[in-house]
């Protein structure tokens, strides 16, 4: 079996790359895709997954598409799910 690294956590693409890219803190973050600060803290820190209805927010306010959040929280989820079944 040809062991693949771990995938990115969607909430550390999230903060290294597109907040930091347009200068967002959690906050103002959260203000623009009216939700709570922790949510997004959560997200940040790996706490909490990005739902489908989530990744549609920030299809809207990143101008990503929400297939390329859900897509990176399946990818991490099954790679997770595989550590824990060895």
């Amino acid at each position: 079996m040809i062991s693949n690294p771990a995938p990115l956590h969607p909430g550390q693409v999230l903060a290294e790359v597109y907040m930091s890219e347009l200068g967002l803190n959690q906050s103002a973050l959260a203000l623009r895709c009216d939700c709570a600060a922790r949510k997004i803290n959560e997200i940040v820190n790996g706490k909490r997954a990005i739902s489908p209805s989530f990744a549609i927010v920030l299809e809207k306010v990143l101008g990503t598409s929400a297939e390329m959040w859900v897509r990176m929280q399946a990818d991490y989820d099954l790679w997770m799910a595989r550590q824990s079944a060895v």
